[in-house]
């Protein structure tokens, strides 16, 4: 799976991996996992009139994060996959 973000999105990224001592694939992955896991993360959808471009219509994508905080206990080998390469 390949993913890609603007500059501010990326700078966001770097600073939380740095914090977290995670690679920023690491950050993606803890983060989607708990959003995944908890019950009330869902992303919908609607037309948006206002992006259309080349005659491709826009879309709206609400994103409802879950409502209480996640906890994950990780295992070494989860660990190592995720931080940062030095």
């Amino acid at each position: 799976m390949e993913v890609s973000f603007d500059e501010n999105i990326m700078k966001k990224l770097k600073e939380l991996s740095e914090e977290s001592d995670l690679s920023p694939e690491g950050v993606i992955e803890v983060v989607m996992a708990q959003f995944c896991a908890e019950k009330g993360g869902r992303v919908y959808t609607g037309r948006w009139s206002g992006g259309e471009v080349a005659g491709e219509k826009g879309m709206r994508y609400v994103v409802q994060w879950p409502f209480r905080p996640g906890f994950l206990e990780a295992t070494g080998d989860l660990v190592k996959k995720w931080r940062m390469k030095a």
